[in-house]
C-alpha cells in the first residue's frame, strides 16, 4: 500500500480515512452501551442537531490532528511498540481538549455571568482533565491498534499499487 509522506502538510487521505474511520468507532462505542441501558434518550433530549453535529465535527478534528500527529513521524507499517507512545500521547492531550473545549463552551458563559464560581470550574476542568487524559491515553492506544491492525490487514488483502513509470517520452532516442 502506498504510504503518506509525512511532510506533507495537506491532509492525506490515510489521515482523513484514518479519522473518521477512528470517531464514528469511538462514538459508537460511548453510546451503545448508554443505549443498551435506556439512557440515551435522556442524554440527547437537551441537544439539538446543530449542537450534535458541532460536537462530533469538533471531535473529528481532533481526531484528525491526533492521527496526523501520529503519522508525521511514523507509518502504520511500523511496529506497534515504536506507534503506541505517539498514539497515548495524542489520545490524551485530544481528550483533554475535548474536555476543555466542552467546558469552555459549557461553564465560560456561567462563570463570566457569575452563576458559576471560577474556582469551581477551575476544580473541574482539573479533575475532569485528568480524567480525560487517562480515558484519551486509553482510546488512543485501542484505536491505534484496531488501526494498525487494520492497515495489516488490508496491506495482506489488497495489491500493491502499480509503480510510477519514468517518462518515456523523453527517454527515447530520437529526442535529446
Amino acid at each position: 500500500m502506498a504510504e503518506a509522506d509525512p511532510g506533507d502538510p495537506a491532509l492525506s487521505l490515510t489521515t482523513w480515512a484514518l479519522a473518521t474511520f477512528d470517531v464514528a468507532l469511538f462514538v459508537l462505542a460511548a453510546l451503545l452501551p448508554i443505549h443498551a441501558a435506556g439512557a440515551l434518550a435522556d442524554l440527547l433530549s437537551g441537544l439539538n442537531t446543530l449542537l450534535g453535529v458541532a460536537v462530533f465535527c469538533y471531535l473529528w478534528a481532533l481526531f484528525v490532528l491526533a492521527v496526523r500527529w501520529v503519522l508525521s513521524d511514523a507509518v502504520l507499517s511500523d511496529p506497534l511498540r515504536s506507534l503506541v507512545p505517539r498514539g497515548v500521547a495524542a489520545g490524551s492531550v485530544a481528550g483533554v481538549v475535548f474536555l476543555l473545549g466542552v467546558l469552555v463552551v459549557a461553564a465560560g458563559p456561567g462563570v463570566v455571568t457569575g452563576r458559576i464560581e471560577p474556582l469551581s470550574a477551575f476544580l473541574i476542568a482539573l479533575i475532569g482533565g485528568a480524567v480525560a487524559a487517562v480515558v484519551g491515553s486509553l482510546v488512543g492506544l485501542l484505536l491505534g491498534a484496531v488501526d494498525v491492525a487494520l492497515y495489516k490487514i488490508a496491506s495482506a488483502a489488497l495489491p500493491d499499487p502499480p509503480t510510477r513509470r519514468e517518462d518515456s517520452a523523453s527517454a527515447t532516442p530520437d529526442r535529446p
